[in-house]
């Protein structure tokens, strides 16, 4: 619970001070008085005045806030609690009598920091750590009858070791290295139990595919990767590059076999035996619920069982060019995915299951930090990137309502009063007063339902 809660306020920290720092960098470059930069609500914990602003750390840690000079035009007769503090400052530095495109350049600088920091944290990740490659698809797990395979003798839980002499390698699948033309011959080396087996196929035209095939599908060998630190596994001894041997007396050949057999298990004993740093162990698991994407059209979560681990991969180092393409692609599938799962949601086609709030958000930031780092990172890329997307709203007081006022007042020249302003933000207000109950209703429903 402890590792939670700092797992989450680490998260929300990192993306706040990240979309502060981006209104609070624009209003000085526009020459904004800034007064405060603060890192949390409440009272002031620690703080310090550099220049003209006073940088703070609050008690709460849920969010921040940059304080500027004129925020708000004040109605007539009205004081503000800040008058004495601003005295002597030129009216050329208020945030209210700047033009409507500066200021757009501060409602704007907070979510393009958050997107920009999403974009930065793939590509730093990538570059330090390289990419993630899965094991080869080398174990045989299904045979098409009737198909030049079945005829050639290959058989479900063969392994390949090579074809036509080259190895069947990290990175390399079976599809690769088979010559797909008609009467050439691809000449397997597999394994079979103890055996060492040497099979000629020839591709044979499908008609219904209307295609070349051979008629095998492999999958990876069932070993280990990640292993969540605190989950079944890890309580159970289990460490990455296990290899399992079988599961209740059931030989496995394949990662997707041991995957499909766990999620059907959830609170079920398993009797595990592994292959680890040479020694064979076993242990009784009982898979933990963990939430999942149910199959089909409407977006739905399911429970399904896991005891903590993932496939197995090896890294590849690569340079920092290599890093920012494969970065950017990935911010790419994520601002995708993000906005087809808005889409879906708006459309009716996701279950309210698939919405999280502040306690799923600490909930997952807990299970990220318990992978581990990288896991961490992608999590908080992903969580900045949707903090930028929801800020752009254009409601007040979020950051998009901010931007359609200014923009108005910049095509047309019309500048709302204060007691327009004050009706807009109330409005926005009740508005936001009633989505975050809905996101809470929908954590707890989560949590308990």
């Amino acid at each position: 619970m402890l590792l939670t809660l700092a797992a989450f306020i680490f998260v929300l920290s990192i993306v706040v001070i990240v979309h502060e720092g981006g209104h609070f960098i624009a209003a000085k470059l526009n020459g904004i008085y800034v007064v405060t930069f603060s890192i949390g609500f409440g009272p002031k914990i620690l703080k310090k005045r550099i220049g003209e602003t006073e940088y703070a750390i609050s008690a709460l840690p849920f969010g921040g806030y940059v304080k500027m000079a004129g925020e708000s035009e004040k109605a007539e007769g009205e004081e503000s609690d800040t008058d004495e503090l601003l005295a002597g400052v030129p009216e050329e530095k208020y945030y209210r009598n700047k033009n409507p495109w500066q200021r757009i350049s501060v409602v704007l600088a907070g979510p393009f920091m958050n997107a920009l920091a999403a974009l930065i944290l793939f590509v730093m990740s990538i570059w330090t750590q390289g990419v993630f490659i899965a094991n080869p698809r080398d174990m045989i797990v299904n045979v098409t009858p009737d198909s030049p395979a079945e005829a050639a003798g290959f058989m479900p839980g063969d392994r390949v070791l090579s074809i036509n002499g080259e190895e069947l390698v990290v990175g390399k699948e079976i599809s690769d290295l088979i010559t797909y033309d008609e009467d050439a011959i691809s000449r397997f080396i597999v394994v079979r139990v103890t055996d060492t087996l040497e099979i000629d196929v020839s591709p044979a035209w499908n008609e219904e595919e209307e295609r070349l095939i051979v008629g095998i599908f492999s999958y990876s060998r069932p070993m280990i990767g990640d292993v969540k630190r605190d989950g079944p596994a890890y309580d159970a001894g289990m460490k990455s590059g296990a290899l399992i041997l079988s599961v209740n007396d059931t030989t496995l050949n394949s990662y997707i076999e041991l995957q499909q057999l766990i999620h059907d298990r959830l609170d079920v004993p398993m009797d595990f035996r592994w292959v680890q740093d040479g020694d064979t162990l076993s242990a009784t698991i009982i898979p933990e619920g963990m939430d999942a994407a149910k199959e089909g059209e409407r977006l739905d979560i399911i429970e399904v069982g896991a005891i903590g681990i993932n496939e197995y991969y090896e890294k590849e180092k690569v340079g920092f060019g290599e890093a920012v393409v494969l970065g950017s692609k990935a911010y790419k599938e994520m601002f995708v995915g993000i906005m087809k799962f808005l889409k879906k949601l708006f459309s009716g086609q996701a279950s309210i299951k698939a919405v999280g709030g502040p306690i799923r958000v600490g909930e997952m930031a807990g299970e990220m930090v318990r992978w581990g780092f990288n896991y961490l990172l992608t999590f908080i890329a992903f969580f900045s990137l949707n903090l930028a997307i929801f800020n752009l709203l254009p409601i007040l007081p979020f950051d998009g309502g901010h931007f359609v006022i200014f923009l108005v007042e910049g095509l047309t020249g019309y500048k709302p009063g204060p007691k327009v302003e004050q009706v807009m933000g109330q409005i926005g207000f009740i508005i936001l007063i009633a989505l975050m109950a809905f996101i809470f209703a929908v954590d707890i429903f989560n949590l308990f339902g």
